[in-house]
């Protein structure tokens, strides 16, 4: 493939040296092009909100109300800036339409802008979005703009307040959702001219197409109309071509042909649309979507609906195909709620037309649970097929009839009425639709136990389904393999039952509070379609958001619905706005759940019980999340000798916070340096035993005679040099804690000696005859893993039990390196001040203490630290150089010659390489630029090969 020609999202290069600037459609040199992105912010909040919350299959046009002049012009290069920032190609109307053809490859898989820049023509904005639609399923944004005198003729929009930055620009700036502005009123009529004779006899010659079709010659039928097409297009005659082209289409999709019959559709759109023929254009735009329906293109079907729907293209009854044609494709996709808000009112001549509305009107109540309304619109539509007559219109109502009878289980009746589908299908000589049919016996002869008069179905239907468009051959294909789901997705919509269960499940299965909140809100977030879903807490303090679903704007809702604790509702009905609840336990306020919709979206019939659910099924969680904060809160208050943020000690701080009001022992592990004596001493400032005293003793710094002495005391004479009695470390911290750092390294006697006191709560001084009671709480750390020196036989498994009641672990340095910037801070205030230094440690040596691994820990970085206060200036800032070269990285040579320093460098350079490469020695060449020869030949003379 070739260099994309599109340059920046913004040029399209049509020359080796020029291009055209999709913006102006001006041509530029390719070498004069300077891309600058502004930093600024939004100019228009909801339009942005629109941009990020697009969802294939839904384009949109919005407009944008403005002050006239070069206002607009400002607005729209601020838009582009902002589009192409989220992945957009922002593109003026007129430029899109001239050079749609030759960016088709180019933005196959965009999405687009299109602006309408003030005092273009409706027209050619209309005719854009549905190019743009048929041509890709993405959420392309139309944006056209209104000056504020004319605000007054946009009837039945509905303002948003806007957010950003709009005070560079001559007026604030207001976004109305267009769907009200240009809605199915606003219709361009053709000038009616005489047809040449030529193009009259040839559409003569083309309506024979009927009796060939109710002959069976099909064939003979479709090629007829491509020759009538062909020559109506020669003659230029493009409105009755298009015509034409229709009905070829319509005849193909009856044969099963739904990719060729989507290219006819197309061909006709663009022949009507060419002709300024916008009824035409949009009709054929329709049958183009029912096309890609019957090909399973599903999204892009949508995409087609909805383009033709907002630009209003379709002229009185057709409306009621689009608004049909939409809704089935969205029962498809099982999307039935959606569906049900499609609008099915139809007043037309149309026989035809009028049955397949009503037919999807019927499909609608079925998946809704309305079998009443099914029945009686089933029935109205039997009515239409007897008074008619027409052969089509009497296999639309049958076979809408016959759903309704599978739905309610009437087999019998529905047994007999399928022989008239089949009859009728006959005459109208439509076999794909009796196919339909035959499936929906299927699935109803499966799930009422019938399986051998089902399988006698599916032989048939087997045969038949190679001649079968895409969407019934995949129903037939799940009818074969006895999975319904294809078949009946269409049918089964989620009600909020189901939606409980679904979240009551989240919320239980989840181990972590928070991630449970979230997977609800989630949950709630897709099944409403928002943009943002925030969780306020109420909480004491100002309100604030502590959780957010979406990126849409932030809510100005949540602080009114925690002051007034009830829902409060901002959408009234219309697209956009905001809703929140408020989330109880009993009576109590927890906090509020807001969820907010972008402008052109139009919440849900049941968006508000949804909501309240979604608060009565997180609302334990939430409470328990709250509960967790308010406990990291307070422990980073209590404790403010553990430094940091991340989650590693805030872990810590927390288990700290829950263990110090317990009584039971308390084991901390980790590795020497790394801060489990600050651990041990705020475990008793917090607990109820903060007046007593805390009594720390190193097991390992002491020989066994005298650690016996100072944990037991002795009395007068037990052994030589005890001249009178003394307590012991167990005695003196009576009521208060007693820590044993390094107790791995007690010895057997300690040990046992110590068991007795944890069992018997009692102490025996050295040379004693009898036992004074104690109350302590024993606080131990150790360096090592004690369950691996009791496997080794170096320590007691039953004081392993007595001491590993509770245990913290703390972890090392090197697992928690987002606190090192604010440790060394912490540490070098308490060095210089020691020192009477005002220096200051920079980013560089910030960075420095950032890259290290710290097998010390915490006591080297103070040790480090306090080595560079001694040698850091009085004030100013303190360079790299001043830390030792084992943190730097740097290697310090060890002679004077310059020979042997460069040995030393090249050496340390080469043990890194191969260090990062993990030895090997291909990788490391590679990196280094040499060849794998010449690394080892350095090697050798550096003394490194092995």
């Amino acid at each position: 493939m070739g260099m994309s020609r599109l340059l920046h999202d913004r040029y399209y290069a049509y020359a080796a040296e020029h291009a055209w600037d999709l913006a102006t459609g001006e041509s530029v040199a390719i070498d004069t092009i300077a891309m600058t992105s502004s930093r600024a912010s939004p100019v228009v909040d909801p339009l942005v909100e629109v941009l990020d919350h697009g969802r294939d299959g839904e384009p949109r046009w919005v407009v944008v109300v403005t002050a006239a002049g070069p206002s607009s012009l400002a607005v729209a290069r601020r838009l582009a800036e902002d589009a192409r920032a989220r992945g957009f190609i922002p593109i003026t109307v007129d430029v899109y339409l001239r050079l749609r053809r030759l960016l088709e490859e180019e933005t196959r898989h965009r999405a687009l802008m299109l602006i309408l820049p003030p005092g273009s023509t409706l027209e050619s904005a209309r005719h854009a979005i549905v190019s743009a639609a048929a041509a890709s399923p993405r959420p392309h944004v139309l944006v056209s703009f209104h000056s504020d005198r004319v605000v007054s003729c946009l009837a039945g929009s509905r303002p948003l307040r806007p957010g950003g930055d709009a005070r560079s620009f001559a007026s604030a700036h207001l976004v109305r959702e267009a769907r009200a502005v240009y809605g199915a009123g606003v219709q361009v009529r053709p000038v009616f001219q005489p047809l040449p004779d030529d193009v009259v006899k040839h559409m003569a010659r083309g309506s024979r197409w009927v009796d060939l079709w109710q002959m069976g010659r099909h064939a003979a039928a479709e090629r007829l109309l491509r020759d009538v097409a062909g020559a109506l297009q020669r003659r230029r005659a493009l409105v009755p071509a298009a015509t034409t082209l229709v009905t070829l289409g319509r005849l193909m999709l009856e044969r099963g042909r739904a990719s060729d019959a989507d290219a006819m559709f197309g061909e006709a759109a663009t022949h009507a649309q060419t002709a300024k023929h916008e009824a035409l254009s949009g009709t054929a735009r329709i049958w183009q979507a029912a096309a890609r329906t019957d090909a399973a293109q599903l999204t892009a079907a949508e995409s087609l609906c909805r383009a033709a729907i907002v630009a209003g293209t379709l002229a009185g009854a057709e409306r009621a195909r689009g608004e049909a044609t939409l809704a089935r494709t969205l029962l498809w996709q099982g999307r039935v709620s959606e569906a049900a808000t499609r609008d099915f009112g139809i007043e037309t001549d149309d026989h035809e037309l009028a049955a397949f509305v009503a037919a999807t009107s019927v499909r609608v109540s079925i998946a809704s649970g309305d079998l009443f309304a099914a029945g009686q619109r089933a029935r109205e539509l039997l009515t239409l097929a007897e008074d008619t007559g027409h052969a089509l219109v009497r296999v639309i109502a049958l076979s809408a009839h016959l759903r309704v009878l599978i739905e309610v289980g009437d087999l019998a009746l529905a047994e007999r009425l399928l022989a008239d589908v089949r009859q009728a299908a006959r005459v109208a000589r439509t076999p794909l639709r009796l196919a339909r049919a035959r499936v929906l016996w299927v699935d109803a002869l499966r799930r009422a136990g019938r399986i051998r008069d089902a399988e006698r179905e599916l032989r048939d239907l087997r045969r038949l389904r190679g001649a079968t468009p895409p969407l019934l051959r995949s129903a037939i294909d799940g009818q074969l393999r006895g999975d319904v789901r294809a078949l009946r997705r269409a049918r089964v919509s989620v009600p909020v039952p189901n939606a409980a269960a679904t979240m009551v499940v989240m919320a239980r299965d989840e181990d972590e509070d928070r991630s449970a909140v979230r997977k609800v809100l989630v949950f709630a977030a897709g099944s409403l379609q928002t943009s943002r879903i925030d969780l306020c807490s109420a909480d004491a303090g100002p309100h604030t958001t502590i959780l957010s679903i979406g990126t849409g704007l932030t809510t100005a809702l949540g602080s009114r619905v925690l002051d007034a604790g009830i829902a409060i509702d901002t959408c009234a009905g219309g697209a956009g706005g905001e809703l929140g609840v408020p989330v109880r336990m009993g009576s109590r306020l927890v906090a509020a759940i807001v969820a907010r919709w972008p402008i052109d979206r139009v919440p849900p019939g049941q968006a508000r019980e949804l909501l309240e659910l979604t608060a009565a099924v997180a609302a334990p969680r939430i409470e328990a999340m709250r509960a967790t904060a308010r406990e990291v809160a307070n422990s980073s208050i209590a404790i403010p000798e553990l430094v940091g943020s991340g989650a590693a000690i805030v872990d810590v701080r927390r288990a700290v916070t829950r263990a110090a009001s317990a009584p039971f022992s308390v084991l901390i592990e980790g590795e020497s340096g790394s801060g489990k004596e600050l651990v041990a001493r705020a475990l008793h400032h917090l607990s109820p035993r903060r007046e007593r005293r805390f009594c720390d003793v190193n097991c390992a710094a002491l020989p066994d005679e005298l650690l016996e002495s100072e944990l037991f005391g002795h009395v007068k004479g037990a052994f030589t040099g005890a001249m009178s009695d003394r307590a012991g470390l167990i005695e003196e911290a009576d009521g208060g804690t007693l820590f044993l750092d390094e107790v791995a390294d007690l010895s057997p006697r300690a040990q046992a000696k110590l068991l007795r006191v944890l069992q018997q709560q009692e102490v025996r001084r050295v040379g004693a005859t009898f036992s004074r009671k104690v109350d302590i709480r024993v606080v131990s750390a150790a360096n090592r893993d004690l369950r691996t020196e009791v496997a080794a036989g170096r320590f007691r498994q039953d004081l392993l039990y007595r001491l590993d009641v509770v245990r913290i672990r703390v972890p090392p340095l090197r697992e928690r390196p987002e606190d090192i910037v604010a440790l060394a801070d912490h540490v070098w205030r308490a060095a210089a001040t020691r020192v009477g230094s005002q220096a200051t440690l920079t980013h560089g040596i910030l960075a420095a203490l950032a890259r290290y691994h710290w097998p010390g820990n915490v006591r080297e970085l103070q040790n480090v630290l306090a080595g560079v206060a001694v040698s850091a200036p009085a004030r100013g800032p303190v360079k790299v150089a001043l830390l030792p070269p084992f943190v730097t990285g740097a290697v310090s040579p060890s002679t004077t010659r310059l020979a042997d320093a460069r040995d030393q460098f090249e050496r340390k350079f080469i043990e890194l390489a191969l260090a990062r490469a993990g030895g090997r020695r291909t990788r490391a060449a590679r990196e280094l630029g040499l060849s794998r020869q010449g690394l080892l030949k350095m090697m050798a003379r550096l003394g490194l090969a092995k």
